[in-house]
């Protein structure tokens, strides 16, 4: 691998890319090739040089045939990535973690990534949203690319529900300060977690429960730690499914997403919930002035509510904590959770996230992995003709304004693309989960804060 920039003519090479994530700005930086697969041992040294890299303040480009979520630590160094079409489809790791960070991801056909080996540690620019690599750019280059990059309509709209109050999440593996006050959280996806750490989530079923409760609170501290305090941190139960990690002690499922995941597990794996809750009040014992939330996925009955509040309130009982000193929130990702809202009362939940892609896909009865287009045309929020998807729609209006009515407050996942429907079709009150690098496209155009609202890093 080279990773030092050689001195050679500016010429403005064009390579026509595709785009699957298109970031916040354009990027440059170095060129830099990982030509064989990255193991879990390597990933802190090669974060560490690329660190040194950037403090000599140069930008880095990664050309890699796939990303796995425990090389975060490398992909938090480099500002863009580049991957070859014959092995990278839109909802890979790399687009995932580019959309939660704000980075650029474009794909190459193999003729393309073959010339790209070419140009490895020359100074290169991704102009994602005009679908070009520039090799060698001038500043006119970076001026013109600069200069397509004005904000779009969801940008401005999503930086608008922030300046108006709205509850705004952010996703993101990788915790930092937003450098401003607001009605802002972090949601912390605990699968993601383990495996940028180089563990696998499948390990939490194989340990016993008080390994697997040192390993999760070891974890989630440092992600809490890198946190400013006045930030409502969502820690979200295991939910990693047999088809999206490998080696899983579960036989592959045909259809995962409907299968063994969330808390379903309990019930294989008991140690897990109470392993996971003890976590939790240990982490609250030692950050009390921490406002955390313990989260249940893919919620399909209520002994599964029941079992988790029981759970949680005695493990912060243990602790010496009020039973309520964590909230308990649940995820609105099967149609049986709106016809539950007696049993999410007397658990003391307060908070619904609607995970709208697991939703919109138990809905219509379509499996998001099935190769089929024409199954996969139930389960677009709009048509190719721009017609809405009115049946989902309206049922999840239907829904949020039943859990509104009762009092719960409601968090939508959903894409920047996506927020301008659901600001059409769903109450006022509702916040959004977003990724990061939305977030912070859209504080980008927020004048800014007095010096008193400013949040300075923990």
């Amino acid at each position: 691998m080279n990773t030092r920039p050689t001195a050679r003519r500016r010429h403005g090479k064009e390579i026509p890319i595709d785009t699957v994530v298109p970031g916040m700005q354009a990027s440059s930086g170095i060129l830099f090739g990982l030509r064989k697969p990255l193991s879990v041992h390597e990933v802190g040294k090669l974060a560490l040089s690329l660190a040194r890299l950037r403090r000599d303040g140069n930008g880095i480009i990664l050309r890699c045939r796939e990303t796995f979520p425990y090389m975060i630590p490398v992909l938090s160094q480099v500002d863009g990535i580049i991957s070859p079409k014959t092995t990278v489809v839109s909802k890979s790791h790399a687009a995932e973690f580019c959309r939660e960070e704000g980075k650029s991801f474009v794909m190459a056909d193999e003729s393309t990534w073959g010339a790209l080996e070419r140009h490895e540690g020359k100074m290169v620019l991704v102009d994602s949203r005009a679908q070009k690599v520039v090799i060698d750019p001038d500043g006119h280059w970076a001026e013109k690319a600069a200069a397509g990059y004005a904000p779009l309509p969801e940008t401005r709209l999503i930086a608008d529900l922030i300046a108006a109050g709205r509850h705004i999440s952010l996703l993101s593996t990788v915790p930092e300060a937003l450098g401003r006050r607001g009605n802002f959280s972090f949601f912390c996806r605990q699968e993601q977690l383990l495996t940028s750490g180089g563990v696998s989530p499948w390990e939490l079923l194989r340990r016993g429960q008080k390994d697997m409760r040192e390993l999760l609170h070891s974890l989630w501290s440092g992600y809490v730690g890198g946190i400013p305090s006045d930030f409502e941190i969502v820690l979200r139960s295991l939910d990693a499914r047999s088809d999206e990690y490998p080696d899983s002690p579960l036989k592959t499922e045909r259809n995962p997403q409907l299968g063994n995941h969330g808390p379903s597990l309990f019930k294989r794996y008991p140690h897990l919930l109470d392993g996971e809750t003890a976590a939790v009040a240990t982490l609250k014992n030692e950050y009390r002035d921490r406002k955390l939330t313990y989260l249940l996925p893919f919620v399909r009955c209520a002994d599964e509510i029941d079992s988790a509040r029981h759970s949680l309130s005695d493990a912060l009982c243990k602790r010496s904590l009020a039973a309520d000193a964590v909230q308990l929130a649940v995820m609105f990702e099967t149609p049986a959770l709106v016809y539950l809202m007696d049993d999410l009362a007397a658990a003391q939940v307060k908070t619904i996230w609607v995970g709208t892609k697991d939703l919109l896909m138990s809905f219509m009865m379509a499996d998001r992995d099935n190769p089929d287009p024409l199954l996969q045309d139930y389960l677009n929020l709009h048509d190719d003709r721009g017609k809405p998807n009115l049946p989902f729609l309206n049922y999840l209006s239907e829904s949020v304004d039943r859990f509104v009515s009762h009092g719960f407050e409601v968090v939508i996942y959903s894409l920047a693309g996506e927020v301008p429907i659901y600001v059409e079709y769903l109450p006022k009150s509702v916040g959004f989960l977003l990724s990061k690098g939305a977030v912070k496209a859209s504080l980008s155009l927020l004048p800014d804060p007095p010096s008193g609202d400013h949040v300075t890093q923990p």
